[in-house]
């Protein structure tokens, strides 16, 4: 078997941090306070895959004034004016973007770094059919997988 066809779910990490889309914009900023966090997965009560906020989504929502924009918008007013206007009731899910890094648990090496480099993100959240959120996988892990193996 060529590395690129080893299934994801033999490399993927199964535990991850996440916040669910209920849980406060306070705590969101709690958890971006931590040293080396760049972003934050968002899932669903039942572990489905909602999104992620990233460090720009937050910035844009805590401080609309210096011109950053968060990138979800609503039908009606970007989600900066909405962070103004709704105050302390925002929650994690009105921030989440990027649900497109998700890739199915099938998916192989190959899959998940063609993935990668199409959407420039390093990491992927991996779901199952039913899109219930079951491990991440960084391109680190690939990387460590290929010298492991002896591909690099």
């Amino acid at each position: 078997m060529e590395p690129g066809d080893t299934p994801i779910r033999k490399i993927m990490h199964r535990e991850f941090l996440h916040v669910t889309p209920e849980t406060p914009v306070a705590v969101v900023l709690e958890k971006f306070s931590e040293r080396g966090r760049h972003d934050l997965i968002v899932l669903d009560e039942s572990g489905g895959f909602v999104g992620v906020i990233l460090l720009t989504d937050i910035v844009g929502c805590v401080l609309p004034r210096l011109g950053i924009r968060a990138k979800k918008r609503s039908a009606a007013l970007p989600s900066d004016l909405l962070c103004m206007m709704r105050g302390g009731d925002q929650g994690a899910g009105d921030l989440a973007t990027r649900s497109h890094i998700a890739i199915g648990e099938d998916a192989t090496v190959a899959d998940a770094l063609a993935h990668m480099a199409r959407d420039r993100h390093p990491y992927l959240v991996v779901v199952d059919a039913a899109g219930t959120a079951v491990g991440c996988i960084e391109i680190s892990d690939i990387i460590a997988f290929l010298r492991k193996d002896g591909h690099l």
